[in-house]
């Protein structure tokens, strides 16, 4: 791979084409969000599911197909692991974790720009979490990180609102 990601965190505004952002915010409208903890699998039913909404995307869906093309102009050659947009809302607590592919492309689609309706990358010390970088939520941004960083939503906090995403996990290419 061209450029290591290895602890590495990129932010990108205006992320998507401004025409290609349209068409997704028009199949966000008309799709229907499930909740991931009815919908996960049964070894993975974390408490934390109960926040999050979700509709799974293929390998083909268009958006997909965009994420990665923007990513190999970045200079990664990632092989697809999973995909889909997200719908998250205020809850109560931090609910820091890591993923289990290699690198998260996490896109925030519809919201208001509020740094608390964001993501914070955590720091495990002394087995606590410690917040030591955040991200606020803008349209049409792209957070680009090694997805072992621990990280979390950060609508648990005051002043935060419900947000639509879309998340894209991926493995290196072999």
């Amino acid at each position: 791979m061209k450029n290591s990601i290895k602890d590495l965190i990129i932010i990108k505004d205006n992320f998507f084409e401004e025409n290609i952002y349209k068409e997704i915010l028009f199949d966000i409208s008309r799709l229907k969000f499930e909740n991931r903890f009815t919908t996960v699998h049964e070894d993975d039913k974390n408490i934390y599911q109960k926040i999050y909404f979700n509709v799974e995307l293929n390998k083909n869906h268009f958006a997909v197909k965009e994420v990665k093309k923007i990513l190999k102009e970045f200079g990664y050659n990632l092989k697809s692991h999973h995909h889909g947009y997200y719908l998250s809302t205020k809850h109560t607590e931090a609910t820091p974790h890591q993923d289990t592919n290699n690198l998260n492309c996490f896109i925030y689609l519809k919201g208001l720009d509020l740094l608390n309706s964001g993501t914070g990358f955590y720091e495990k010390v002394n087995n606590e979490y410690v917040l030591n970088r955040h991200i606020g939520f803008r349209e049409n941004r792209a957070i680009i990180f090694d997805s072992k960083i621990f990280h979390a939503s950060l609508q648990f906090n005051e002043d935060c609102g419900t947000r639509y995403a879309m998340a894209n996990f991926f493995n290196y290419e072999e």
